[in-house]
């Protein structure tokens, strides 16, 4: 059987549903004073070397949308509060080609996350990595 991923550690992967239930994670933001859901596309799910299994979200995230930026912030509390129990909270967006992803484990990013005015700056500045 082909592999679908090319990560050795990889198990496989869950497309998060985008209503609401028991089958999908839900993650809070404000937006205009207003309390709405985020649910993040991708849980992906890998073995590690003492064969204890992790889980990843991975959240692609288009910038163009006017509630990219809120969306993101309420991924990074929930990230601030969550981080032990993932391996990877990241969410990607393209930059001219580019896959871009911001570390939402790191305490660097979530506080610049939870300042800025902008999310595209966010993944075109120097917190965001090109993602591999």
């Amino acid at each position: 059987m082909a592999r679908i991923c090319q990560r050795d550690d990889f198990c496989f992967w869950y497309r998060n549903p985008q209503h609401p239930g028991q089958s999908s994670l839900g993650v809070a933001y404000i937006e205009n004073d207003e309390h709405k859901i985020v649910r993040p596309d991708f849980i992906f799910f890998a073995t590690q070397q003492d064969g204890t299994v992790v889980a990843d979200i991975v959240d692609p995230h288009s910038t163009y949308l006017s509630d990219a930026l809120s969306k993101l912030q309420g991924l990074a509390l929930y990230a601030e509060t969550h981080a032990e129990v993932y391996r990877r909270i990241e969410s990607i967006n393209e930059v001219d080609g580019t896959l871009r992803v911001l570390d939402l484990t790191r305490q660097d990013v979530r506080e610049a996350v939870a300042v800025s005015t902008s999310a595209a700056s966010l993944y075109g500045g120097q917190l965001a990595s090109d993602y591999l």
